[in-house]
């Protein structure tokens, strides 16, 4: 299965980026905003730092 691609102009930010942002969250107030915020950015994280996909033999 070919990976799927991204829009158009629709760019991942840089692992570092996002792992700053982590950071300064974990600064913030603990409340429900900050969880979810904190559980996007999980997500971007793992697939700014996803290796390439290998194909099954």
């Amino acid at each position: 299965m070919p990976p799927r691609s991204r829009p158009h102009g629709l760019l991942r930010p840089a692992a570092a980026q996002i792992n700053e942002a982590i950071r300064q969250l974990i600064e913030q107030p603990d409340d429900d905003r900050r969880a979810e915020k904190y559980r996007r950015l999980l997500i971007a994280w793992a697939e700014a730092t996803r290796s390439e996909m290998v194909k099954a033999a």
